[in-house]
């Protein structure tokens, strides 16, 4: 696993955090059982001491990305769908709040930056290039939180980051192109219509269908597992 250095300069505690949490959370999405991690080779992949990386550890150990264990040492956890499921649920209430607190509040051009975000698409398009139209739609969601302006909304929602790159695995299951495609045009068209009853309810409705859709494909994963191991 490779780790981008941090600039050489003073360290910032924070910094060291934010690269961990994220280059972590991008390895948990794709782990099937526990990865074991040594603070050394992470300050040294990073350029800084073993200090902060340390704290940040620490800091991810309390945000459930990795574990501590005695004898044992940190570990990253991979992330299971029930743990993604729990996840959607909430995030169907931080999303519902995002739209509302949009079509209320946003800037005049919110609208337009947010159907922006998928300019380089069609409802074809978006089935046909899944990997580009999944960064799209973290871009989209991303700045539908930025743009409610409620800050403690925003650390909410950073704070669940490697539930959100992990869900990336799931939702490659799904094929949900098509579907999610209209979705988001719907609650961007509320948007611009400054109703926020009907965007809160597209969002939350948006986020509800992924996650009666994930919930399925797990049953259906149980059922094929249960088949293979029967006699």
């Amino acid at each position: 696993m490779s780790i981008s250095p941090i600039a050489a300069r003073p360290y910032l505690r924070d910094e060291v955090y934010t690269a961990l949490k994220v280059r972590l959370g991008v390895r948990a999405a794709g782990l099937t059982a526990p990865l074991r991690l040594r603070e050394e080779e992470l300050a040294a992949e990073l350029g800084v001491s073993r200090t902060p990386v340390r704290e940040a550890m620490r800091r991810l150990e309390q945000e459930g990305l990795i574990t501590f264990r005695p004898r044992r040492g940190a570990r990253l956890m991979p992330t299971s769908l029930p743990e993604y499921l729990e996840w959607l649920s909430i995030r169907e209430m931080l999303e519902g709040l995002a739209a509302r607190e949009v079509a209320l509040n946003g800037a005049n051009d919110v609208a337009l930056r947010l159907r922006a975000v998928f300019a380089d698409f069609d409802e074809a398009g978006a089935l046909a290039r899944p990997a580009e139209y999944a960064a799209a739609n973290t871009a989209f969601h991303a700045l539908m939180i930025k743009e409610s302006g409620n800050a403690l909304l925003g650390k909410t929602w950073d704070s669940f980051g490697h539930l959100k790159m992990a869900g990336l695995r799931f939702i490659e299951r799904l094929n949900r192109g098509s579907q999610s495609f209209h979705e988001h045009h719907d609650i961007i068209d509320a948007i611009t219509r400054r109703d926020p009853d009907r965007a809160e309810a597209l969002a939350r409705r948006h986020v509800r269908l992924l996650r009666d859709q994930a919930a399925a494909s797990l049953k259906e994963f149980d059922l094929l597992e249960q088949n293979e191991t029967t006699p």
